[in-house]
């Protein structure tokens, strides 16, 4: 165990190295009982650090042995985020284990893992519709909600989508006023502070947040480049259209367009600046990426989608440990052990089917941005050979 230099202002914290699982697993229970602000690595079921290796996005690689638990400045900073967040889902009536903790993943980015055993069949936590991001709570936002109705009645269920980022991309850009200014609030706030807004937010690639020039780069001649070229134009015209649905109500958070309350002298009124407001193509990209990668079908009689807080962050595999269902009667989704996990295992679900026929993995990286079994280190390299996934093979007949 070696100490690690705090950050100003905050609770020492330590860097611990290798220890054996059953002992680290008792270390990081005996400092969590005690509030101690410690993140958490988990690490696939028996395995430990290969010294000198690198995995995807420069987190350490890793064979079996023992788990790997390390606290550092940037996991402290995103402790405190999936803090709130576990907080804020709590107050809207979830459940949620208390073996469970959101932790850097060997997979890239932050995923779930238990810090004690779990029977099979126990509850893992539940999400109330109330928790979940909707089409509904789009179309009846109080600021945007009529527009973004009238918006799917013309555009037909592709406007569901666009509805959603709209409504998302505004709360979002709202809640940062918030956090700079204390102006301003977002039911989901908490929620929408853990999503990835921007390229490398919890490890998230995607060709939405691709450059132009990037895009022809790596992708022309590929299996991607079509459906990659045809999303993108889509979401540009999703962002003019939602710039002017919502570009009032996103000056008016930030103090640019106000109802006159009484006299004011000319420079003390903020000035709406023309064209696309600043952060919307941003946020409305960000929004779309996490459509793609984060939602789920509702099951509901708009045929929609939703976001599931805490669900949509657990990482992908072909053979998951949990398993999760829609109560019939209120909406509610109810997240389960699919079997008996040891402590440090992490949470595992499925996006999709790994062999679908509609669902090739070179899909995978067009829609989640990545391939599976692949690390986001290696796409640059699978881009490039011919041979690849990427690229259309010959058969023999």
């Amino acid at each position: 165990v070696q100490p690690r230099a705090p950050i100003p202002g905050s609770t020492p914290t330590l860097a611990l190295g290798e220890l054996p699982g059953r002992t680290l697993t008792h270390f990081i229970a005996t400092l969590s009982a005690r509030d101690f602000p410690i993140c958490v690595s988990a690490v696939p079921k028996g395995c430990q650090r290969i010294q000198g290796k690198d995995d995807l996005l420069g987190a350490p690689s890793f064979k079996r042995g023992a788990l790997r638990y390390v606290a550092t400045p940037e996991n402290l900073v995103a402790k405190e985020k999936y803090d709130k967040l576990l907080g804020w889902l709590r107050s809207q009536d979830a459940i949620v284990n208390d073996k469970i903790r959101i932790v850097p993943s060997p997979y890239g980015g932050f995923g779930a893992a238990v810090v004690e055993e779990v029977e099979e069949e126990e509850l893992l936590f539940t999400v109330p519709r109330s928790a979940c991001l909707t089409l509904k709570d789009a179309v009846t936002d109080s600021q945007c909600g009529e527009a973004f109705s009238k918006l799917i009645q013309k555009a037909g269920p592709g406007g569901n989508t666009v509805a959603m980022a709209g409504f998302m991309a505004k709360e979002y850009l709202a809640q940062k006023e918030k956090d700079e200014n204390a102006a301003g609030d977002s039911k989901f706030g908490p929620y929408l502070a853990t999503l990835p807004w921007e390229r490398g937010v919890n490890s998230q690639e995607h060709a939405l947040f691709w450059s132009g020039d990037d895009v022809g780069k790596y992708l022309e001649g590929t299996m991607c480049f079509d459906e990659t070229d045809a999303l993108r134009s889509e979401v540009d015209l999703a962002i003019r259209v939602i710039n002017g649905i919502t570009a009032s109500s996103i000056r008016a958070a930030r103090g640019e367009e106000t109802e006159p309350t009484g006299f004011s002298w000319p420079w003390e009124v903020k000035q709406a600046s023309p064209g696309l407001v600043d952060g919307i193509d941003g946020a409305v990209k960000g929004a779309f990426v996490s459509l793609l990668t984060r939602s789920f079908e509702d099951g509901d009689e708009d045929n929609g989608e939703k976001l599931v807080p805490l669900l949509d962050m657990l990482q992908h595999s072909k053979e998951p440990n949990v398993s999760h269902i829609m109560r019939k009667d209120d909406g509610t989704v109810e997240v389960r052990a699919k079997r008996k996990l040891a402590a440090g295992e992490e949470l595992l679900n499925q996006y999709r089917e790994e062999e679908e026929e509609k669902m090739p993995k070179h899909r995978f990286f067009s829609r989640f941005g990545f391939v599976p079994g692949s690390s986001v280190k290696d796409i640059p390299s699978m881009l490039e050979d011919p041979t690849s996934i990427f690229y259309p093979q010959k058969a023999e007949v």
